[in-house]
């Protein structure tokens, strides 16, 4: 399924990846293979912050392929609400074992953005340490407004140099944004927004030393080098993150847990797999939830999630739903949330992550609207008096025809014939009265 691997948890309304350097790379080099469009993330706090404030930004970052933790606050964040992230990913570190692997498979990379000064000598740089690494192009392009910037010219830049991997140094959240943008544009398999890292590997930066980097003392070392850009910011993030993070937490901590056993059930209705979590949605049962809803959407069908009874959800949990609902987006089917219990209501406002999903009061409400948002999907049909002044004669339809017409309306305009039996029958369980005849 594309989007955000199932192995996540949630910070603030951002899915981080649950990886290791390793791991990230790997990734990425399937990715690669897989061909498509994948957009990844380094994410660290700055990036948490302007998702709060900024909905466009959060919807971007959930639909990526990868989001790395860059950054010890993202690490303590998750530990505190009893996740545990591997390790933290940093881009100025990924860059550079993105350009061993692609000097080691052939892949052709491009640099977008930086100074022309730090593009070329981080593409000398890196060229010089990985013998064989194709850096088929590099553009640093006026720094203006994302909306004042000349999009067809860095396109087709991009489009002659045929990369596999594009780098992107514009800084967040504009290179973000400009990778979701074209992401329909540009035929490229993975880009990557990488923030100063091309200033780094040039050496227009210093890196702090191992020991402040292991102990997540490097932002200290880098608003000592640039105190004018980067205090004021730090400031701002570390207010914000004050702010924001222990609501999260409270909610988390604040939620009941089931001590009996918990379970995870599904029942199929017409075009939609209605999946019903009892309990405590965490270890084992949260993979067999996965379980469930990778089938359903494989099999075309909508999702809509009874969570009448259901009990504590960590923050994988959540990283979880923000990459099926992110999935369910891209394969254009339906994802509700019903009949939620107020400690996941205030989970989610908590978790900056409310807006994300649709929610409603109950599973027939949620089973309504998906059978009228499919009924809008259909084609429209002419009406029988435009019939009649096209034919000249009344219009004779044969029952055989309605029903499958009927059929057809019923199955949300899937295509599937439906055995109507057992789907008034599941249907009636969830609160719609069905009469036949």
């Amino acid at each position: 399924m594309p989007g955000i691997s199932a192995n996540s948890v949630a910070v603030l309304g951002v899915p981080f990846n649950n990886v290791t350097m390793e791991e990230a790379v790997t990734i990425i080099e399937q990715k690669i293979e897989e061909g498509g469009f994948h957009q990844v993330a380094t994410a660290n706090v700055d990036f948490l912050m302007h998702a709060i404030h900024d909905q466009e930004l959060q919807k971007i970052l959930c639909s990526c392929s990868l989001v790395v933790p860059d950054g010890m606050p993202i690490l303590w964040s998750a530990r505190l609400m009893g996740s545990r992230l591997k390790e933290r990913v940093c881009g100025i570190d990924l860059v550079p074992r993105l350009a061993e692997m692609a000097a080691r498979r052939g892949y052709r990379v491009y640099l977008l953005g930086a100074s022309e000064k730090s593009s070329q000598r981080a593409s000398e740089l890196l060229q010089e340490r990985y013998p064989g690494l194709r850096i088929v192009g590099r553009y640093s392009p006026p720094v203006r407004p994302l909306d004042a910037m000349n999009h067809e010219e860095i396109l087709q830049r991009i489009d002659i140099a045929r990369p596999d991997i594009l780098l992107v140094a514009f800084g967040n959240p504009k290179q973000e944004k400009w990778l979701s943008m074209h992401r329909d544009r540009l035929r490229v398999p993975v880009s990557i927004g990488i923030g100063g890292s091309l200033d780094m590997i040039a050496g227009k930066l210093a890196r702090a030393p191992r020991w402040m980097q292991k102990s997540g003392m490097e932002w200290f070392f880098r608003a000592a080098q640039e105190p004018r850009r980067l205090v004021g910011r730090y400031i701002s993030d570390a207010l914000t993150l004050g702010r924001y993070l222990p609501q999260q937490m409270a909610a988390t901590a604040s939620q009941p847990r089931k001590n009996g056993p918990s379970r995870v059930f599904s029942t199929r209705v017409g075009n939609t797999e209605v999946i019903t979590i009892q309990g405590n949605l965490t270890g084992r049962l949260l993979a067999e939830f996965e379980r469930y809803t990778r089938m359903a959407s494989e099999a075309g069908l909508n999702i809509v999630l009874n969570m009448a009874e259901s009990a504590y959800f960590g923050p994988n949990t959540l990283g979880s739903l923000v990459h099926l609902m992110t999935s369910m987006q891209r394969l254009k089917l339906q994802l509700w949330l019903a009949e939620m219990r107020p400690h996941l209501v205030r989970l989610l406002r908590s978790s900056r992550l409310d807006s994300y999903f649709k929610t409603t009061s109950s599973v027939g409400d949620a089973l309504y609207r998906i059978a009228k948002a499919d009924l809008r999907t259909l084609p429209q049909m002419p009406s029988l008096q435009t019939l009649r002044r096209k034919a000249g004669a009344p219009v004779q339809i044969r029952v055989e025809v309605m029903q499958e017409v009927c059929q057809r309306m019923a199955a949300g305009g899937q295509g599937q014939q439906l055995d109507f039996g057992p789907g008034f029958s599941q249907a009636s369980r969830y609160g719609f009265k069905v009469s036949v005849g």
